[in-house]
């Protein structure tokens, strides 16, 4: 009875207030992080990471959005144990997607739809250089991958892709960015976060492994004008002379080194 009468004074036992529901830049990129890599229950909310840099940013954009927010961090997993928070990011999801009212706000807003996209490769994202037998050589090939096995937040993903002028396809794996002029324009509109680094592997094996996402997108940029200026002296492309993956391999690693040199 005296709670019906004072159903404020029953806030007192809250731990966190998340204050007036809405939406702000901040909360939408908390969100994209959540969604890439977290998960949201009744009672918390959490982000799972190998990379110290991104739980940082975890940290940061929590207490951008909520104010002075215990985060507990035990092994890989970044957590904050909260009801209200959690039924607030909850209302601002439909099936581990961005709801209606974000997608609209971030297909409106360049700027931020930008921010939301490089969250999403720096978590689940891959700028792949990988080296492929031609007829008579040894070539290379790069792509962007966005990985997602969520039908709805691929479709999501490229349709925040298309507003920026990027073109992508999407499988069962992910959103993928092909074509120099596409992976150009998503290097650098979008862009990876210097000092994320190639964490995964496939089948074991990774050519990259822990060397970071950002020089890999440099190193693409570099691999498309060394192409065209071959192409341009008369040659079939800078590979021509490769016979071998070593070979081709020894290139790469050269010109990373020379990035990663440059960059410092």
């Amino acid at each position: 009875m005296h709670i019906e009468r004072h159903p404020e004074w029953a806030r007192q036992f809250i731990k966190y207030h998340v204050g007036e529901p809405g939406i702000t830049d901040d909360k939408i990129l908390l969100l994209t992080m959540i969604i890439t890599e977290g998960y949201v229950d009744r009672t918390s909310v959490g982000f799972t990471n190998v990379q110290h840099s991104l739980h940082k940013e975890f940290e940061k954009l929590f207490a951008d959005v909520y104010g002075s927010v215990r985060v507990g961090k035990t092994g890989i997993l970044s957590r904050v144990s909260s009801t209200e928070i959690a039924k607030d990011i909850a209302s601002l999801m439909s099936e581990k997607s961005f709801n209606q009212q974000i997608l609209e706000y971030l297909l409106s807003s360049k700027e931020v739809a930008v921010k939301a996209l490089r969250i999403i490769a720096d978590t689940e994202g891959s700028m792949i250089v990988s080296i492929k037998k031609a007829p008579r050589n040894y070539t290379v090939e790069s792509r962007v991958v966005l990985a997602s096995t969520n039908r709805g937040f691929r479709s999501q993903i490229s349709a925040l892709l298309a507003s920026l002028g990027i073109n992508s396809k999407w499988n069962a794996d992910g959103v993928i960015v092909y074509g120099k002029a596409d992976i150009g324009k998503f290097i650098q509109s979008v862009g990876f976060s210097p000092g994320v680094r190639v964490v995964r592997k496939k089948a074991g094996v990774s050519s990259w492994y822990g060397k970071e996402k950002y020089l890999l997108s440099k190193l693409s940029l570099r691999i498309f004008a060394e192409q065209e200026r071959a192409k341009g002296s008369g040659m079939r492309g800078c590979f021509a002379g490769c016979r071998t993956r070593e070979d081709t391999m020894g290139m790469l690693t050269s010109w990373y080194e020379e990035i990663s040199g440059g960059e410092r």
